[in-house]
């Protein structure tokens, strides 16, 4: 692969409008970004000894002269002036065209590429975040047209007319001439402060896989005015719900499939595939979800007495169901004026008629919806006979070694959702939090400042597999991850965990987090604060990183409300 085949491949349709040229440098920064950044990756010449610190003294690039460079076309960039030293390296960079790309001795182009990732990300400050930065004309121009694809998806509280968005794909990729189908460039939030890779390159932007392999969404939902200011607490009610789940919820199913088909034609080997599905039981009886919208809202006024405010509302993996957790997620924002609801749901994809196992989070202002967004889990839970013993659910299933949850995983996408000015989170389901396709890897190039994970899961302990993953995200690329399980399975277990959540960051340790008997939700308070970044080429994000912190947990009661029909302590 040539480093001209490369720029062919992500610029099909050339850099100038009505002409396949490729003789002008991409005028809109996350284009070059993306070609730079493919370049950079696929070549491996990150990793050099060049690039690495001044890791080597005698050929160390990032000196003064490159730092002042890099500043100074990247601000002037940003501020709409497209600088001239930048189609200066690009014509370098075709003139290398017969290079090839895997050549693993350094090339006369690899000063080039890291310099013009560089600078196109620093002219990319704001990206995504542009309220924050009214004085830079390009993350201005984004901010508008990320709002105008708001509107156009049906947001509310929108402010920007809804004329024509002029980011064509919106909102999986901030390019323009670099189509989804090859690869997609996104906001960033935080840079990771470890490792060698080509994440620690940039403070703005990130390179994630196409749209086939895994769909991202970028939305702007936070609240106008609502800025995350240092020290000032950002409180979330966690709900273990449900509080029993009793055997009968699991059911089996059986299938069987051809794994082998030999050539003698002497038949073919077959296998069982053993399945089961989750009936949500716990939700049944009339008017349930009007108890527990009343239950919620009497919990989260309870949960005032602590924290002031609650903020955001979190239900475990699979909950509630889906048109329920959206009717009871409006009315306790009407009556408490959250801005937060999470939820797992059950509910079944219209075109195969499969179930499906996914999120339902809605973001609030003033009590009004302001966005919402579904997000699938992407692997199924596989019980080995070990957890169905574990579980106490030999009588629910049996006849099998292993058994896989009987959901829909086709829809491989993930949502960052901006949820304060400067803050984004993304909510993942159990296995997803493992895994490390697809999601895992979009999560470490975006780097969230807030992971949440439901679970349907045992004890959220730090020496569980939670915990271990947590801690895979706090240290790259530095995200706050917050796990949430139900009562009702780990009351399956031994009857007497109470361990519902764990909380992770960068900072500390691991905080597991307890329910007390006779307590119905746990409420927590985040203090933000901002920290000084740093890319591989030193950098600096001029203290722009936010971090979270877990500052104080308070345990939550429902007083008045008939709690008997939910089976809690």
């Amino acid at each position: 692969m040539r480093v001209s085949d490369v720029i062919q491949r992500l610029l099909p349709q050339g850099t100038e409008s009505g002409a396949l040229s490729h003789h002008r440098c991409p005028r809109w920064p996350p284009d070059l970004f993306a070609v730079a950044a493919t370049l950079v990756t696929e070549s491996g010449c990150y990793s050099s000894a060049r690039y690495t610190g001044g890791l080597s003294p005698t050929e160390a690039c990032f000196d003064a002269r490159y730092m002042s460079q890099v500043d100074s076309a990247g601000r002037k960039w940003s501020s709409g002036h497209f600088p001239d030293l930048v189609q200066t390296l690009w014509e370098r960079l075709l003139a290398s065209g017969p290079c090839i790309v895997g050549l693993r001795d350094r090339a006369d182009w690899w000063d080039d590429a890291m310099k013009l990732l560089a600078i196109s990300d620093v002219a990319s400050v704001g990206f995504g975040f542009g309220e924050a930065h009214p004085d830079l004309s390009l993350a201005r121009w984004v901010f508008e047209q990320i709002l105008r694809s708001e509107v156009a998806a049906g947001a509310s509280q929108i402010r920007v007319g809804a004329n024509r968005v002029r980011l064509p794909y919106l909102p999986k990729s901030l390019c323009i001439a670099v189509p989804p189908s090859e690869v997609c460039v996104q906001p960033k939030t935080r840079t990771p402060q470890v490792g060698c890779t080509v994440r620690a390159l940039s403070h703005n932007l990130a390179l994630l896989p196409n749209t086939g392999e895994v769909k991202t969404h970028w939305r702007y939902a936070a609240p106008w005015g609502k800025g995350m200011a240092e020290d000032e607490p950002y409180n979330i009610l966690l709900i273990p719900f449900p509080y029993a789940v009793v055997g009968q919820c699991f059911k089996s199913r059986e299938s069987t499939v051809v794994t082998n088909r030999r050539a003698e034609n002497r038949g073919d080997r077959v296998r069982n595939v053993s399945f089961f599905s989750i009936d949500q039981l716990w939700l049944d009886g009339d008017d349930v979800s009007d108890r527990l919208s009343r239950f919620i809202c009497e919990l989260t006024k309870n949960a005032s007495r602590y924290v002031q405010k609650v903020h955001g509302i979190v239900l475990p993996e699979m909950a509630l169901r889906d048109g329920m957790a959206q009717t009871i997620a409006q009315t306790v924002a009407a009556e408490t004026g959250i801005e937060l609801f999470i939820s797992g749901v059950a509910s079944t994809n219209p075109k195969n008629g499969l179930k499906q196992n996914r999120t339902y989070c809605e973001i609030f202002a003033n009590g009004h919806h302001h966005a919402s967004w579904h997000q699938s889990k992407h692997h199924r839970w596989k019980l080995d006979e070990r957890q169905v013993k574990q579980y106490n659910l030999g009588h629910a299933l049996r006849g099998a070694e292993t058994w896989w949850e009987e959901i829909d995983v086709v829809d491989r996408e993930c949502s960052f959702h901006v949820f304060r000015e400067g803050a984004s989170l993304v909510v993942l389901v159990c296995e997803d939090l493992a895994r490390v396709d697809p999601v895992q890897s979009v999560v470490r190039a975006v780097g969230p400042n807030l992971v949440i994970t439901l679970l349907m899961d045992g004890p959220q302990l730090e020496r569980r597999w939670p915990g271990r993953y947590a801690t895979v995200l706090a240290d790259d690329p530095g995200s706050a991850v917050l796990t949430l399980t139900s009562m009702g399975l780990m009351r399956r277990l031994d009857g007497t965990s109470n361990q519902i959540a764990l909380w992770k960051d960068p900072k500390g340790g691991a905080r597991e987090i307890l329910l007390p008997d006779g307590c119905h939700g746990v409420a927590l308070s985040l203090t933000p604060g901002f920290e000084e970044n740093f890319c591989s080429d030193w950098r600096s994000d001029s203290r722009a990183s936010m971090t979270l912190t877990l500052s104080e947990i308070f345990a939550v009661r429902a007083d008045h409300s008939d709690t008997a029909w939910l089976n809690a302590r």
